[in-house]
């Protein structure tokens, strides 16, 4: 059975089509894997002609599969699902047993101090938020569930980059930069250096209007198995109500509450 696309060849635009990031290229790599494990490998021939494209366009879309790690040769000619593949499927249970994990210990906090509450991971170098708990007060609050923030300018973000090597975060930077998105947001490296060393110190980031005007958030590390951060629990709320600095007993329960979410994930911390 043939898989649709919406149009036929328009081999001149290839080119623009990959580099574009259009809607289109898009939607024509993901036919292409979907034909590969289905078909458990393919030739470019074979893809082309199922889909209707130029085969000019369906090598490219496959030697940039191949370059992520989406697509591999398998000889002769033609290409099956690469272990990249394997890397991302792998990455969703232990997404899906993390939100189970934090889930009650999300609701506790967004009840007892009013606010809301969100649970973080790393994606493409920018944070997502896979979980959120909303407290009494936070009614009509923006949901951020599912968008992708940036790293530099949330405090989830901020401690992430503090759990990377130099090199990894140098790469990350240099990848996402550092714009502006508030008149507050952080764009000076030195200046963010100064507070990374600060977040691996008191164990938790917070931001001030970074994000959003007029709102404050912290967060703190998620832990798994190995001791490696793999999410972050945050607590934000306005500005004029919200001061998570002044708050001790704040910082405290957040800790603890990223220490329980971590110990769930199998952490032991070293005693």
């Amino acid at each position: 059975m043939a898989i649709p696309v919406r149009d036929g060849d328009a081999d001149t635009n290839a080119q623009g089509d990959l580099h574009g990031g259009s809607l289109q290229s898009v939607e024509r790599a993901i036919t292409v894997l979907k034909i590969l494990a289905r078909n458990g490998s393919a030739g470019v021939t074979e893809v082309a002609e199922e889909m209707g494209v130029h085969k000019s366009t369906i090598s490219r879309l496959l030697r940039a599969l191949e370059v992520q790690g989406m697509a591999q040769s398998s000889g002769r000619g033609k290409y099956q699902l690469g272990l990249g593949i394997l890397h991302l499927a792998n990455s969703i249970p232990m997404r899906l047993d993390l939100a189970r994990e934090a889930r009650p210990i999300l609701e506790a906090l967004a009840a007892k101090f009013g606010e809301t509450v969100n649970l973080a991971v790393l994606s493409s170098s920018h944070v997502v938020n896979i979980d959120e708990a909303f407290g009494p007060s936070t009614l009509g609050a923006k949901n951020w569930m599912g968008l992708l923030t940036p790293i530099h300018a949330t405090s989830s973000g901020k401690v992430f980059l503090a759990s990377l090597s130099m090199e990894e975060r140098d790469r990350t930077l240099h990848e996402v930069g550092m714009p502006a998105v508030t008149k507050q947001t952080i764009t000076s490296r030195p200046e963010l250096e100064k507070q990374l060393d600060l977040v691996a110190k008191a164990g938790y980031a917070t931001v001030h209007g970074e994000l959003e005007d007029g709102l404050n958030g912290i967060a703190v590390p998620v832990r798994g198995h190995h001791g490696t951060v793999i999410g972050a629990v945050s607590i934000s709320g306005p500005s004029f109500r919200f001061k998570p600095d002044e708050l001790p007993e704040l910082i405290e329960e957040l800790k603890w509450a990223g220490l329980k979410i971590s110990e769930n994930m199998g952490f032991r911390p070293v005693t």
